[in-house]
């Protein structure tokens, strides 16, 4: 300890429940019992003072190493702090229940932040606390001018409507008078509901009748874009592409200088183009062909529905202006002008008419693409994997300046293949056949090096014909050889489940055990689009129910449907 500590110490402080609390000495061993506090102490430099957090604490990633006392506020387990031996604790007012409690173990000082300015108080607060008051000065400022920044970066862009989804089952949002509301209007938006406080349930209707502009989604609402797409079909958010889901809402929940985080990704979000990426850009596609881009599209083709599908996801989908006949998601494609079939079979007459400033396609169009590039720029993807898919996400964002938005989808997309993987990983993967097609007694079914078969492997089976490449139409012989645990088919496939009873497939194990199962869309299994998600979670349900509470159909050749 310096001389200039212990002429510091003793201090005596006032918290923000108005109480006196004297400090001997210079804090070594802090309990703090809110996650936002952490990162107070984290920002001013202070992270290793810290020897407890709560259960819910996830920033700086180095907290994964600090021990945990509990649950947040008053239901932190007062053994597991005590045995820490702190000399000092710091919480919010969530912990006034057991104060007392907590004075017996070492100096608690309580703080209050419901507003942006509190942030900036309980800092200086903490600074006086620790000796750190050039630090809380210098953090404050930083804090502040980076919110400045941003503000000033959208200032002149016209306001958007936005709705925040808390919790989709009820509807909830975020009233006027929540963070998530302020950092809304520092974003350059206008929350929807900022009529209303706290955290009010709405209804659907409610929602359509504010029409709003975008919306935003959090990993934990209980709702998926794809579901937000359909309830609320009726706002300019869908009908646009604007539904978001932001990777970690703590990011706009925590009162600490990470608000900044989740300030910008809002800004970005709202107004992309007043932080547009400088063009031209150039861009290598999937063909390795070098593209250069003069300016940011804003009249785009797409040749694929898994490419319109793509760039509704990232938010670039009031960019369309012309999809092919197939494309059927989300429910505002059906407003966009048809330009015929799927890749070579489009019309370039039509997509001509369309002056686009670029056409994105993938690999069945490279047929006429000497054609297309007389039109305009061409970019083609061609994902064969989850990884592929992420690429492809990747590399639409940085030419449709939606980098922030593609980031959030794959973010999204990591997170909810990491949690199927979790359930299933030390299980047996059951052997699958995968029926894509019936038709005329052929059975074509997905190789290595497709989509279909990372399907299969993230949900935890084991394809029976991943020695091929690509797309395969095996023998009947084959099949019963491998024989199938489990057989998935299409609902497009040209044959029903209940036909394998006495087909070619009869003596199978997957037949004779009942496991054979019909996907409820085709799509997602059959479209490299970030919707293969949600193929992923049906087919785990299909091979291991009993890993998502489900009961495990053991009927002899009873015909299942989707089980999720």
């Amino acid at each position: 300890m310096t001389s200039s500590t212990r002429s510091y110490y003793p201090i005596t402080i006032k918290d923000d429940l108005n109480r006196t609390v004297k400090i001997t000495k210079e804090p070594e061993r802090v309990v703090t019992l809110a996650p936002f506090l952490t990162e107070d102490l984290y920002y001013l430099g202070l992270f290793d003072r810290i020897v407890g957090v709560t259960d819910y604490d996830d920033f700086p990633p180095a907290v994964a190493n600090v021990s945990r006392i509990g649950g947040y506020g008053k239901y932190a387990n007062l053994e597991l702090i005590a045995n820490l031996s702190p000399d000092l604790i710091i919480a919010d007012t969530y912990s006034q229940p057991i104060l007392d409690s907590l004075e017996k173990i070492a100096p608690v000082i309580v703080v209050r932040a419901h507003t942006m300015d509190d942030v900036s108080r309980v800092l200086k607060l903490l600074g006086d606390v620790f000796n750190r008051e050039d630090k809380a000065d210098e953090v404050v400022a930083t804090f502040q001018a980076k919110i400045k920044g941003i503000n000033s970066a959208v200032k002149d862009e016209p306001r958007v409507k936005v709705f925040y989804v808390t919790w989709g089952s009820p509807l909830m949002t975020a009233g006027g008078d929540s963070f998530i509301s302020s950092l809304i209007s520092l974003a350059g938006g206008v929350n929807v509901f900022n009529d209303t406080r706290g955290w009010p349930s709405v209804s659907e209707e409610q929602v359509i009748a504010r029409d709003p502009d975008v919306i935003i989604l959090t990993p934990h609402c209980g709702m998926g874009v794809e579901d937000a797409f359909k309830e609320f079909a009726g706002t300019n958010a869908a009908a646009n592409g604007k539904v978001y889901m932001i990777e970690n809402e703590n990011d706009l929940i925590h009162p600490s200088p990470r608000l900044i985080l989740g300030l910008e990704t809002l800004a970005k979000l709202l107004h992309p183009d007043a932080f547009t990426e400088k063009y031209p850009i150039t861009v290598k596609d999937f063909e390795n062909r070098t593209v250069t881009i003069q300016r940011e599209p804003s009249r785009i083709v797409s040749l694929a529905p898994s490419i319109t599908e793509t760039l509704f996801y990232i938010g670039a989908g009031d960019k369309l202006v012309g999809v092919t006949d197939y494309a059927d998601w989300p429910a505002a494609v059906n407003n966009i002008t048809r330009v015929g079939g799927y890749g070579k079979y489009a019309n370039l007459e039509l997509i001509a008419n369309l002056s686009p400033d670029l056409i994105i396609a993938d690999d069945f169009s490279m047929s006429i693409l000497d054609q297309l590039e007389r039109i305009a720029p061409v970019i083609i993807v061609a994902p064969k994997d989850v990884d592929g898919i992420y690429r492809q996400v990747e590399l639409l964002g940085e030419i449709t300046n939606r980098k922030e938005q593609a980031d959030l989808v794959i973010g999204e997309m990591r997170g909810e293949i990491s949690y199927v993987e979790s359930r299933v990983a030390n299980l047996t993967r059951p052997r699958v056949f995968f029926i894509l097609s019936a038709y005329g007694g052929e059975y074509w079914t997905a190789g290595k090096d497709t989509f279909v078969n990372d399907i299969i492997k993230i949900a935890g089976g084991k394809n029976i014909f991943d020695d091929i490449s690509g797309w395969g139409k095996p023998s009947d012989e084959q099949v019963l050889a491998r024989d199938p645990e489990v057989i998935v088919l299409l609902p497009t496939a040209g044959i029903n489940a209940s036909q394998l009873c006495s087909g070619p497939f009869s003596s199978t194990t997957a037949v004779q055990t009942g496991r054979i199962y019909t996907a409820s869309n085709a799509n997602p299994y059959e479209r490299p689009s970030p919707r293969i998600v949600e193929a992923v979670d049906e087919m785990a349900r299909f091979l291991h129910p009993e890993a998502f509470g489900l009961q495990a159909n053991s009927t002899v050749c009873q015909v299942a449907g989707s089980t999720g």
